[in-house]
């Protein structure tokens, strides 16, 4: 069971890194070419919930495996 949560864990972790730099990279580009203030906005405001949100969810996994 400790194997599974584990492996899961790692998975969901990559993605979410995975996400967090196909974000910052569409960041740079619309920030390079000029594109919409909106679109940063939801860059910057994806860039900051998604970690805040994962560490969330790593917090929460852990105090319910204590019990």
């Amino acid at each position: 069971r400790g194997r599974i949560g584990g492996k899961m864990k790692r998975i969901f972790a990559i993605i979410v890194l995975l996400f967090i730099l196909a974000s910052l990279l569409h960041f740079l580009y619309t920030a390079f070419t000029g594109g919409s203030k909106e679109s940063l906005l939801a860059d910057l405001f994806l860039l900051m919930i998604v970690p805040s949100i994962f560490y969330i969810l790593q917090w929460i996994t852990n105090l319910i495996r204590k019990d």
